[in-house]
C-alpha cells in the first residue's frame, strides 16, 4: 500500500512533520516514508494499492489503554437519576443482570461496538477488562471473529474480584495478556504470589483497577499494617507489566516506588470527573518518569483526543495559572506513553510514523492548518482537531479498517438496543 499527497505527523523528533509526504506499507510495517515525489518514483509502478490523501493529514492510530467493555452498551452513570437507584447499587444491579444474559453472541456485539467506536475516533487498539463473565465463552475465539470484520488489535481481561474467580482462571488453562484485578485487599498475600507466579508464567500484565482507593487502603492497614502499594512491592508484583488505574491518593514515597519499580499508571480523566474523583498528581507522575497513558474507563465515547484535552484542561486549572510546559505533558500523554504501552501488549514498536513501526494510523481530514513548529502541531491536536478535524480512514495492520466514505450495512445498533432492553427492564 502506498498512501501519498498527506501531511505526516510522524511523532519522531528527528523527522518531525513531512509536509506533501507519502508512506509505503509492507504487510503490518511502514518500510518508507518522505516526500510524496520521491516515494512516487519508487513505488509507483508497482503498487497494488495507493491511497491519494488529498492534502489530509496523518497520525499514528491511538491507543485506549483502559476501557470497561460493559460501559459501551450501557454506562454505569448517568442512570442513577432515571432509576433512582444509588451509584453502588446500579452497578451491582448491571453485574447481576450481565451475569444472566452474557454469551457468546453478546459478547461479539459488545466487541464489535468496541471495535467500530474505536475506529472511528482514530484507535487502533484497545486494552480493557469485562466483568466476570468470560468462563462462559470463548474469548479468543470471538475476538479473532471480530479482527476478521474490523482489523483491531484487543487486549481483554476478565476481572478477577475474588479469590474463587482467581482459582477458577488458575485452573482453565487460559492464557490472558491482560489480567484485571479488582478489591486486592480481597486477596491474602498467598492468593497474590499465585497470580504473580501466574502471570509470570504466561507472561501477561497485571492490572490494578482501584475503584474505591480510600476504602481500600484502610483495609489494607487493617488487614496488612501497610499501603496497597507497599504490599505489592514486598510481594515483589511491581515490575513493569504491573498497570495501576485511577490512583488517586498515592503519596510521595508511592510515587517513587512506582518509579523504582517500572510500574505503569492509567487515568480515565472523564470517568474520574464523572464520578467526582479527585484528579491524580500527573505532573508528579511524569516528573519521575512514571509512563502515565490515557484511557476512556466507563465513558462511552472513545475519544482519546477528548482525554487529553479534559485532562490538560483540568491541569491548567489546578495550577491556577502556574507557568509550565502543559501542552508538553499532555503530548508525552498523548502521543507518547499510551504506544510505550501499546508496544509492550502487542510486540510491535508503535506510535511513530517511520519505517519499522506498526502501520497503524488515522487519516484526518482536517480544515485548519498545522502550523510550524512543535507547540503550534501540538495546540491544533489537542484543541483545533476536536472541532476542525474528523476521521476519514483508519488502517490498522497494514490494512483499511475504517473508511468514512463508505456505507456500512450492520445491525450492530439493533443487537445493541436489544441488549439495552434487556438490561432496562431487569432495572426496574
Amino acid at each position: 500500500m502506498l498512501i501519498t499527497n498527506v501531511k505526516i505527523v510522524t511523532n519522531d523528533l528527528e523527522t518531525g512533520m513531512i509536509e506533501d509526504g507519502a508512506l509505503e506499507i509492507n504487510g503490518d510495517e511502514i518500510v518508507d516514508i518522505g516526500k510524496k515525489e520521491d516515494l512516487e518514483k519508487k513505488y509507483l509502478q508497482v503498487e497494488k494499492e495507493i491511497i491519494d490523501g488529498a492534502g489530509r493529514v496523518v497520525l499514528p492510530g491511538f491507543i485506549d489503554a483502559y476501557v470497561n467493555f460493559e460501559s459501551l452498551i450501557f454506562p454505569d452513570f448517568g442512570v442513577e437519576e432515571r432509576t433512582g437507584i444509588s451509584h453502588e447499587d446500579l452497578k451491582k444491579k448491571i453485574y447481576d443482570i450481565f451475569q444472566n444474559i452474557f454469551n457468546d453472541e453478546v459478547f461479539f456485539t459488545v466487541t464489535e461496538k468496541v471495535a467500530w467506536e474505536g475506529l472511528r475516533h482514530g484507535i487502533t487498539c484497545v486494552a480493557g477488562s469485562i466483568e466476570r463473565y468470560l468462563h462462559k465463552i470463548e474469548v479468543e475465539k470471538t475476538l479473532e471473529a471480530v479482527s476478521n470484520i474490523w482489523p483491531f488489535k484487543f487486549a481483554v481481561g476478565e476481572s478477577v474480584q475474588t479469590p474463587e474467580d482467581l482459582q477458577r482462571l488458575l485452573k482453565s488453562g487460559e492464557k490472558p495478556k491482560y489480567i484485571p484485578l479488582n478489591s486486592i485487599t480481597n486477596f491474602d498475600d498467598y492468593s497474590m504470589s499465585l497470580l504473580r507466579d501466574f502471570a509470570r508464567s504466561i507472561d501477561a500484565f497485571v492490572v490494578i483497577l482501584l475503584s474505591d482507593e480510600k476504602r481500600e487502603e484502610q483495609e489494607a492497614f487493617a488487614k496488612y499494617g501497610m499501603s496497597n502499594l507497599e504490599r505489592l512491592r514486598h510481594l515483589n508484583l511491581l515490575d513493569d507489566k504491573m498497570l495501576i488505574v485511577n490512583a488517586r491518593h498515592f503519596t510521595e514515597t508511592d510515587l517513587d516506588v512506582m518509579a523504582a519499580s517500572g510500574t505503569m499508571a492509567i487515568y480515565c480523566t472523564r470517568q474520574m470527573m464523572t464520578h467526582g474523583s479527585q484528579f491524580p498528581n500527573i505532573d508528579g507522575m511524569m516528573g519521575r518518569s512514571i509512563n502515565v497513558s490515557l484511557g476512556t474507563g466507563t465513558i462511552p465515547d472513545l475519544s482519546i483526543l477528548m482525554e487529553a484535552q479534559v485532562t490538560f484542561l483540568l491541569r491548567k486549572m489546578l495550577k491556577e495559572g502556574e507557568d509550565f510546559d502543559s501542552i508538553y505533558q499532555t503530548k508525552k500523554m498523548l502521543l507518547e506513553n499510551s504506544y510505550r504501552l501499546g508496544t509492550k501488549l502487542f510486540d510491535k514498536p508503535m506510535g511513530k510514523l517511520i519505517p519499522g513501526y506498526a502501520a497503524d494510523m488515522a487519516i484526518y481530514d482536517c480544515d485548519c492548518s498545522l502550523g510550524n513548529g512543535k507547540r503550534p502541531v501540538l495546540r491544533k491536536l489537542i484543541f483545533d482537531f476536536l472541532r476542525d478535524a474528523k476521521v476519514y480512514m483508519t488502517i490498522v495492520n497494514g490494512k483499511i479498517a475504517y473508511d468514512s466514505g463508505r456505507t456500512y450495512e450492520s445491525d450492530l445498533e439493533d443487537r445493541l438496543e436489544e441488549i439495552r432492553r434487556k438490561v432496562i427492564s431487569n432495572l426496574r
